[in-house]
């Protein structure tokens, strides 16, 4: 095998590595979910981590502390109330995501924290992400 024909056979597993991982998001839609909330708390960041996520969380309603964790207590556990009615739920409300009624922040949020936001020129999906993951629940 030549160096060309080595190269391309890389960039080829290359792509098809990228391909994968848009797959992958597509066919898991928690997964962009669980990037925005597993982000730090606080500062220009709307993440859950420390007060919600985590193993000792600070304040409030503890989701749990892994991916499949928080998964479960929205979609088995005692967060289905929250997540109830997909994109018109609780959840839905308190992010942002339900046209008419403002975004609110939890009682012990940090208060440099920001709301969830779609915002194209910084590349930011989150209400979008969250809709298309509520779009999922039904119950």
């Amino acid at each position: 095998m030549t160096t060309k024909h080595f190269a391309q056979l890389v960039a080829l597993i290359f792509s098809l590595g990228g391909l994968a991982n848009t797959a992958h998001a597509q066919c898991d839609p928690f997964a962009p979910v669980w990037a925005t909330v597993t982000q730090e708390q606080g500062g220009d960041r709307p993440g859950c981590r420390g007060c919600h996520i985590g193993p000792n969380p600070a304040s409030g309603r503890w989701f749990g502390d892994t991916e499949e964790d928080v998964l479960a207590y929205f979609t088995s556990g005692a967060g289905m109330i929250l997540v109830s009615g997909g994109r018109q739920s609780r959840l839905a409300e308190a992010l942002g995501l339900v046209d008419g009624i403002p975004p609110f922040m939890p009682r012990f949020a940090p208060f440099d924290g920001r709301y969830w936001v779609d915002d194209p020129d910084q590349g930011l999906t989150e209400l979008t992400d969250l809709g298309n993951w509520l779009d999922t629940i039904d119950f």
